[in-house]
């Protein structure tokens, strides 16, 4: 089984490691509370504390007909994880013959890779092949090799339980309240701005169009948002699709900036879908388009006043 270690603090797998495991996909507050665990008893018992998780995500080799939709792309997964303060992040590369393996195969592997004392792991824990090895087994296992193994209760807000699977729905559905309780943070699409094709300067709309290189849990249509851009907080509308009334089939987030009037490709920036306000629809002329996005803006600039 191959190991990518991703340093954070820590130059070296070796040592001895208290670990949690997991997709992590979102690194929502359950994830949280799981690393809060591991930096715990990381410095409880004087050893080092990591991640190890699994690149790509299961279901995108699993279940390939069915689009999966992230919630983050790579960098900003990594920047989430980097800033948790554990000593490292290990990366299994998920392929076939690794989701092949049984779950006794599995813990061979696991305690081979590391020196382990603690596993720490959440409640809806399994692993190996179908899924089938239960976190008893893993128990048992950690044991008889003297490692502590400890299973977390999940956590809830507002009653549910939460899972990245729901914040999928949540930002499908637009309740981005909800995601920001569930994520710990609010929700946004980031990368980097490229140049487009000016369509939007032309009718008087400049744009920041970010290409997202991930499948977004994102409806398509046209959003109030707000964004981070140089270190400063802006408002605006964007549109998340492919632009039908210009034959586009590239898949874009492209924002207009209220009261911003600079050049910023090439610059990090990072969208915060606030309220959904229409569907993506194809217009019959460029004018066409120009009217309703005027009538977008005006519905933006109530919804923040």
């Amino acid at each position: 089984m191959e190991l990518i270690h991703k340093k954070f603090k820590s130059d070296s797998p070796e040592g001895e490691w208290v670990i949690t495991i997991g997709n992590f996909d979102g690194y929502h507050i359950g994830h949280q509370a799981l690393v809060r665990r591991v930096l715990a008893d990381q410095e409880a018992m004087q050893i080092k504390g990591g991640l190890l998780t699994f690149d790509p995500h299961p279901k995108k080799l699993l279940q390939p007909e069915i689009p999966f939709r992230h919630l983050y792309d790579n960098q900003s997964k990594w920047k989430l994880l980097q800033e948790t303060g554990l000593d490292a992040c290990f990366i299994i590369p998920f392929t076939r013959r690794f989701a092949s393996l049984s779950p006794q195969e599995f813990v061979d592997n696991l305690f081979h890779l590391l020196k382990l004392k603690k596993i720490i792991v959440g409640y809806d824990f399994n692993f190996g092949k179908a899924r089938e090895g239960s976190a008893d087994l893993m128990k048992r296992e950690a044991a008889r090799r003297g490692v502590e193994f400890i299973q977390m209760e999940p956590v809830k807000a507002k009653g549910i339980t939460v899972s990245s699977t729901m914040i999928r729905r949540m930002i499908f559905e637009g309740d981005f309240e909800m995601v920001e309780q569930f994520l710990g943070r609010r929700w946004s699409v980031n990368g980097i701005i490229k140049r487009g094709q000016q369509i939007g300067r032309t009718i008087g709309f400049p744009t920041l169009n970010l290409e997202p290189d991930i499948s977004l849990p994102l409806r398509k249509g046209v959003y109030a948002c707000e964004l981070e851009l140089e270190g400063e907080t802006y408002q605006g509308v964007c549109n998340v699709g492919h632009r039908p009334t210009f034959g586009g089939n590239l898949f874009k987030v492209e924002t207009h900036v209220f009261d911003y009037d600079g050049i910023a490709y090439d610059q990090y920036l990072q969208v915060f879908p606030c309220h959904y306000i229409r569907e993506e629809v194809k217009f019959d002329s460029p004018e066409s388009l120009r009217q309703q996005i005027q009538e977008d803006v005006q519905t933006a600039r109530q919804f923040f006043q």
